[in-house]
């Protein structure tokens, strides 16, 4: 019981990191459609190419024609090193994947696992605390 707390902390928190950051895969058809999906310096994103090259890299700038970045952590298929600094044409992109942190979803995590360990709380009541035995180290 002494470690309760601290484990539905940890466990709290990792809901909350896991359910923050979500992906979405999008195959634009024109540059249009590509500035419709509002990336931004900052976000990480992945894209295959009309030449069938594979990227993951974080968009330092976004320009009217292209995404401007440097290459993170390489994923299966993938050829460049991180710390490259990539260019990709909005014309060249087949597939388009893009991961951000949503407050949303964290939040309501967040309310979830409170109230789940609230109830847990009400129900069983204040914590049962064994004294040590005399002499015990």
């Amino acid at each position: 019981m002494r470690y309760q707390r601290g484990i539905v902390c940890a466990l709290t928190v990792a809901l909350c990191l896991a359910s923050s950051c979500t992906t979405h895969s999008y195959a634009p058809t024109t540059d249009a459609a590509t500035h419709e999906l509002k990336i931004k310096g900052g976000d990480e994103i992945r894209v295959v190419t009309t030449r069938r090259e594979r990227l993951s890299f974080k968009v330092t700038e976004v320009r009217a024609d292209r995404f401007v970045g440097v290459t993170v952590k390489p994923h299966d298929k993938e050829r460049r090193h991180a710390g490259e600094t990539v260019e990709v044409p909005f014309d060249e992109l087949a597939v388009l994947e893009v991961t951000r942190f949503e407050a949303g979803p964290a939040a309501l995590a967040t309310a979830v696992a409170l109230l789940t360990v609230s109830a847990f709380a009400v129900v069983l009541g204040p914590a049962v605390v064994i004294p040590a035995m005399p002499g015990a180290p």
